[in-house]
């Protein structure tokens, strides 16, 4: 399994904030060195591409609720 470290620290970071979205904005990923793969993913909420990138599934939907809500 793919873990990107730069991925799960933007991640937790946003956690921290108690940010929960769909999507993240340039201004929540900002000062972090990520992939544009990486950002790309984070800023549309692609929940399957942000996993195949190696994010932790708890951070995911710690992050990205409003993504899992039925």
């Amino acid at each position: 399994m793919k873990v990107s470290y730069p991925l799960n620290k933007a991640l937790t970071e946003v956690a921290r904030h108690h940010v929960i979205t769909a999507r993240l904005t340039d201004e929540h990923i900002a000062g972090f060195t990520l992939s544009a793969e990486e950002r790309a993913a984070l800023t549309t909420g692609d929940i399957a591409a942000l996993y195949d990138l190696g994010a932790n599934p708890y951070l995911i939907r710690r992050v990205f609720r409003p993504r899992f809500a039925r």
